[in-house]
């Protein structure tokens, strides 16, 4: 990192981050203009910065097959009843509703449509995912298997990180 430029901006963050989690305040308005100078920094160093972006990829990638297997597609013969969900409410849609958090996975939902549509940085979604982990934190009794696919991919990243960082990756 040291390298890339960009220790500065890191440390400014995550110690605002660390504070404000501390105070139980909201991080993003908190810690709006070190996120932006640690951003503007990873875009002024993106080819330094990209391996370790990279790694994201099997993380987010191990979330998605864990969700997906647990709320599998169905496919369902359309027929003209009251009792079929409409189109586009799969499985996940469905038991999202179903909890204490629908508003906030509206919210999300909602934003990552706008975001496909304007073609806009997917990064930009990162509060309403947070509201979302948030209210699901609270609510674990009901979304504990989501939360338990983000976590499981959230350790993953970071071995891979770690491994990365001490070399043990020829390429990341």
């Amino acid at each position: 990192m040291e390298k890339g430029g960009c220790i500065e901006p890191l440390v400014e963050y995550v110690d605002c981050k660390g504070e404000a989690e501390k105070k139980n305040e909201d991080v993003f308005p908190k810690c709006k203009e070190a996120k932006d100078r640690l951003d503007n920094c990873f875009i002024a160093h993106r080819d330094y910065h990209q391996p370790i972006l990279e790694i994201m990829e099997p993380a987010v990638e191990l979330v998605v097959n864990k969700i997906e297997a647990l709320f599998p597609l169905v496919d369902t013969v359309s027929t003209e009843s009251a009792d079929q969900p409409e189109e586009g409410d799969g499985p996940l849609h469905l038991f999202m509703n179903g909890g204490a958090c629908t508003e906030s996975y509206m919210a999300l939902e909602d934003f990552l449509v706008e975001v496909m549509e304007t073609n806009e940085d997917i990064c930009n979604c990162a509060k309403a995912f947070t509201m979302l982990i948030k209210c699901m934190d609270a609510h674990s009794d009901y979304s504990h298997p989501i939360l338990d696919a983000v976590y499981d991919g959230e350790d993953h990243y970071r071995t891979l990180l770690i491994s990365a960082l001490r070399g043990d990756c020829k390429r990341i």
